[in-house]
């Protein structure tokens, strides 16, 4: 399959991205949870025709061919930063195209594959990978060197931690809006203190590290039992706080305490956490 992907992608980035695909339904699911996009493609096949394995094989193989095409279009409206959605770079950027179309072609794992129950259709499965090698940040991550992250001088009462988790559930004083506003996810969010000093920003991380796993996690409970699912990233021992404002169009980037941000910033050890992404922020579940 991933043969058939790359040149289905190599076609559509040549010129053929306006090819009809109608006749593919397609519903898309954020797991931000999970770092991960899911994609499910139905096809309709003809009811009065014999349904052999062929049938199935046919369908399949247009939806493989189409499945980059598909990818860029889930991918449109997903939050890079504070500023840009994936559809914003993409628009200014016609190598960004194809590379994520070549991603989305390495990257798509296959899940499901099936006739619907009535034997109208077949659907199929994908999830693609937000992180690591074929992961959609990974054209976003374009430094080599991670900038230096601010120091704080003076003595602040403050300990070494393993990790940083920030609940920023509920909504939030939007910085230079008129309103409140919920913490939404993005790929590369960024961290200030209450005085908009920036505490992180992704040129700030490791780039090995962001294209791994980004420049943090995403969950939905902070209870000690959810947070042991991230005990690799934070550790046994995170910093824990609350996100006291939000910030960017996008409303994404995380305004924190002025007391958090010292104890972060003035002990070598924590500056080092940050530039590792090791980050975990609680979000409210979907729909609410």
């Amino acid at each position: 399959m991933k043969g058939l992907l790359v040149v289905a992608a190599l076609l559509l980035t040549a010129g053929s991205a306006n090819a009809d695909f109608d006749e593919l339904a397609r519903a898309r699911s954020l797991l931000w949870a999970e770092g991960a996009l899911r994609l499910e493609v139905r096809k309709g096949v003809d009811p009065g025709s014999p349904l052999t394995p062929a049938t199935r094989f046919q369908a399949e193989r247009r939806i493989e061919e189409a499945l980059p095409y598909l990818y860029i279009e889930a991918v449109q409206d997903v939050a890079v930063d504070s500023h840009d959605s994936v559809g914003d770079r993409l628009a200014a950027s016609g190598a960004l195209y194809r590379a994520l179309s070549e991603l989305g072609a390495a990257g798509a794992l296959r899940e499901s594959a099936a006739f619907t129950r009535d034997l109208h259709a077949v659907i199929v499965a994908y999830r693609f990978p937000f992180y690591g090698e074929y992961g959609l940040a990974a054209p976003f991550v374009v430094h080599e060197r991670p900038f230096p992250i601010p120091r704080i001088l003076g003595f602040t009462p403050a300990r070494t931690f393993t990790g940083l988790v920030i609940l920023a559930q509920g909504d939030f004083p939007s910085h230079g809006k008129d309103l409140r506003e919920r913490v939404r996810p993005a790929l590369l969010p960024r961290l200030y203190d209450e005085d908009m000093n920036p505490v992180l920003t992704p040129e700030m991380c490791d780039p090995q590290a962001l294209r791994k796993w980004g420049v943090a996690a995403y969950a939905y409970s902070g209870e000690e039992a959810a947070l042991q699912a991230y005990g690799e990233r934070i550790g046994e021992l995170p910093l824990r706080t609350m996100a006291r404002g939000v910030f960017g169009r996008n409303a994404t980037d995380i305004l924190l305490s002025r007391e958090t941000a010292r104890q972060l910033l003035s002990r070598e050890r924590n500056r080092e956490l940050l530039r590792g992404g090791r980050i975990l922020i609680i979000l409210d579940p979907p729909g609410r």
